[in-house]
């Protein structure tokens, strides 16, 4: 053997253990994102069932203003 086949047989030996260790890099990324648990959001659906029965209601009372202040009678 010459040693540009040595040369080459250690360069691929290096390229292939650094492709290893940037597999296992991204694997353990993976699995500590995979590992993760979704947030609770019950209480903020809870804020939005409040805000839309408010929003409801205040709908309601613009559109009794808006009734009263088109009434042509009531001035």
């Amino acid at each position: 053997m010459d040693i540009k086949a040595i040369l080459g047989i250690v360069g691929l030996v290096i390229t292939l253990g650094g492709m290893m260790i940037t597999v296992g890099g991204v694997m353990n990324r993976l699995e500590v994102i995979e590992s993760m648990s979704a947030p609770d959001i019950k209480p903020l659906v809870a804020n939005i069932a409040i805000n839309k029965a408010e929003i409801a209601v205040l709908n309601s009372k613009v559109n009794e203003i808006k009734a009263r202040s088109d009434n042509p009678l009531q001035q």
